[in-house]
């Protein structure tokens, strides 16, 4: 027999039949529409502030001219007391000591403890799940989400 013999049975390397392709319109029924994505993804940022410092002036100047972390998809500011800023801006409470010793062999500032503190809080609250970045930023530093992006 040659290979283009028809068989009896199923044969090895035939597809099963199948139902008729749906068409372009049926398959954008059945789809939901796609998310629009950002360029370098959506971020969650966030700065640790001690209160009482001259960081709670520039928290407050940033989140007006919505730069720095207010630039960001998400945001939030920790510190160990629950303080509104300014209209829309109230600190999520870390509860750590944020007074910093310095010390170790190039007597720097000790304060991994603090971090992990609020990396925990971050992780607790679960805000950044819905982002594809985490940026932790000081509010004393210069930050240009778009540039990140």
């Amino acid at each position: 027999p040659k290979w283009t013999d028809k068989k009896s049975g199923v044969v090895s390397g035939l597809p099963p039949p199948r139902a008729p392709f749906p068409s372009s319109k049926e398959l954008a029924a059945l789809q939901a529409p796609p998310k629009e994505k950002k360029l370098g993804g959506s971020f969650f940022c966030f700065s640790l502030m001690v209160p009482g410092s001259y960081e709670e002036d520039l928290l407050k100047f940033q989140h007006e001219e919505k730069i720095s972390i207010f630039g960001c998809d998400e945001w939030d500011v920790y510190t160990n007391r629950t303080i509104h800023i300014a209209p829309g801006l109230t600190t999520s409470l870390v509860p750590v000591d944020l007074t910093v010793t310095f010390g170790g062999d190039s007597y720097t500032a000790l304060n991994s403890w603090i971090f992990i503190a609020v990396w925990k809080k971050v992780i607790d609250d679960g805000r950044h799940m819905t982002h594809d970045w985490v940026v932790k930023v000081d509010p004393d530093a210069v930050f240009f989400p778009e540039r990140l992006r």
